[in-house]
């Protein structure tokens, strides 16, 4: 089973035990690395709004969790900020070209 199923299914049923959580975390690191956690935030933060109201809260502790792993595990060097900062135009927008 991949990852983003093993989410979505502790989303889906409304819970998830924090083992299950940090296992997931380090197989997709152990599988893909960085990207991998990057590319994760970042499908829980477009499908956040997606989801219905009960689900929200847990998905929202996966994405914590998934940021939390990522940073403890990897420093943020000048490479890391620049993708971070492309990674999140919602909490940061690009300016605008004049």
């Amino acid at each position: 089973m991949n990852v983003s199923e093993i989410i979505w299914k502790s989303v889906g049923r409304g819970a998830a035990h924090p083992s299950e959580v940090l296992n997931a975390l380090i197989e997709l690191d152990n599988r893909k690395g960085q990207i991998g956690l990057w590319a994760l935030e970042n499908e829980l933060r477009a499908k956040m709004p997606l989801l219905r109201p009960a689900a929200r809260p847990l998905a929202q502790a996966w994405l914590e969790a998934t940021v939390l792993y990522r940073t403890t595990f990897y420093s943020e060097g000048r490479l890391s900020r620049l993708f971070h900062r492309f990674v999140q135009p919602e909490q940061r927008p690009l300016p605008f070209a004049s």
